[in-house]
């Protein structure tokens, strides 16, 4: 396989996982849409199981069909809100995520075949932030994606920020190098996940030095 089919496939991996995330990301903003409106929403329910039963008191069994048909969407809308409401519900534990020391090994290895990369780590093995194996791998390869360049450097180091533990990824491009900014959104959305921030400096050479800081979880 030449390395353009292999980025391509790499692309269309990360492409994947950047639609679901928006997918999630969009579920979130609908149910917190929705959970502002719960209340009312929950009453229009009630009102539905109650002309429901008034159906039945003044028709009779002439009414039977019609109110099953309302009273089962009426206890679906509930369930469906229900899940709505727990998706919706703000997580307030800070979960730990993957150790950062082996996702970055497990990205070179899928980024070898593709790139020159000059990588170096300085973490303690177990360091871990709140994403998981599968969101850091994603951010990093989307680091390395980014640039339309075969060199590539990253360092992945932990700094104390505010008297607090965090994870620096720095990723340095020469000046001659192109942006995806496609790849760039995905990685700020993939940071910001975590708690975390993207921000770029100009370097010495005339390059750029792209920052990502993610918090660390003990």
């Amino acid at each position: 396989m030449t390395k353009t089919e292999l980025r391509l496939q790499l692309v269309q991996r990360q492409r994947r996982f950047e639609w679901q995330l928006a997918r999630d990301d969009m579920t979130r903003a609908a149910a917190q849409f929705v959970r502002g409106k719960t209340h009312d929403l929950l009453n229009l329910v009630q009102i539905v199981k109650l002309a429901g039963h008034a159906l039945v008191t003044r028709c009779g069994t002439q009414a039977q069909e019609l109110v099953d048909d309302l009273n089962r969407a009426a206890v679906d809308a509930e369930r469906e809100l229900k899940e709505l409401m727990a998706v919706a519900r703000p997580d307030v534990t800070i979960a730990r995520g993957a150790p950062v020391g082996a996702v970055v090994d497990a990205a070179i290895t899928t980024l070898r075949p593709l790139l020159d990369l000059d990588v170096h780590l300085a973490t303690p093995p177990d360091t871990a932030t709140r994403l998981t194996a599968e969101e850091l791998e994603h951010l990093l390869i989307g680091l390395a994606l980014e640039v339309a360049h075969q060199r590539v450097e990253l360092i992945v180091r932990e700094r104390t920020i505010d008297k607090a533990p965090w994870i620096e990824i720095v990723r340095g491009t020469p000046p001659d190098s192109a942006s995806d900014t496609f790849e760039r959104r995905a990685v700020e959305a993939i940071a910001q996940r975590a708690g975390g921030e993207v921000a770029t400096a100009e370097r010495r050479d005339g390059g750029e030095e792209l920052v990502v800081a993610l918090p660390v979880v003990r």
